[in-house]
């Protein structure tokens, strides 16, 4: 039951993180239509943030390898952006990602 529930938090984190960092490759860029008008956006997108979801069991940095691979396999393979802008989202995943092992470190160490 403990790593159901765990599964779930870490699902959801992945999936904040995605979103968070969606949000900002839009603001930066100021157009992201063509991130969500690409046909294989919600593929990649899932597909990643289930793989982050099953790395986020592993310890700290190997975790955190895990993840920039599933992210950079998501983004520069599932994707069809410009190479900047492939760097740019790749970027904004990577710093979330610290962020939120971060916050799940914290919260292991309180706990």
């Amino acid at each position: 039951m403990v790593l159901l529930v765990a599964l779930v938090i870490f699902a959801f984190l992945a999936w904040a993180t995605w979103a968070v960092s969606v949000a900002c490759y839009g603001a930066t860029v100021g157009d992201p239509a063509d991130l969500t008008a690409d046909p294989n956006y919600p593929t990649a997108s899932g597909w990643a943030v289930a793989a982050v979801t099953v790395t986020s069991f592993v310890p700290f940095p190997f975790g955190y390898v895990a993840a920039l691979v599933a992210w950079g396999v998501a983004v520069y393979d599932g994707l069809s952006l410009s190479g900047g802008r492939t760097a740019l989202l790749f970027a904004y995943l990577a710093g979330w990602s610290v962020v939120t092992r971060l916050v799940v470190l914290g919260v292991l160490s309180v706990v």
